[in-house]
């Protein structure tokens, strides 16, 4: 009546390549397809995970907001 689980991936999962999914017709149906399959002129050498980079260490972070915060207090002495 039961039968044992098969092994193995079912579906393709260990064949899947987003390689692969940039050159298909149906690219489109894919979540996640222009970012991790680009394609086209307006792609090429661009980084599509910029949002995603974290460009600065904490101390750089830490400095910066440390002078914001310096110029926005000289502006309201300033205003007063």
């Amino acid at each position: 009546m039961f039968e044992p689980i098969r092994g193995g991936t079912r579906g393709g999962q260990a064949e899947f390549k987003w390689t692969d999914v940039s050159a298909d017709k149906d690219r489109e149906n894919y979540l996640g397809h222009s970012i991790n399959a680009p394609t086209g002129r307006w792609q090429k050498n661009k980084d599509v995970h910029w949002y995603n980079r974290d460009a600065k260490d904490e101390s750089e972070r830490e400095e910066e907001i440390r002078k914001i915060k310096e110029a926005e207090a000289e502006a309201l002495a300033a205003a007063l």
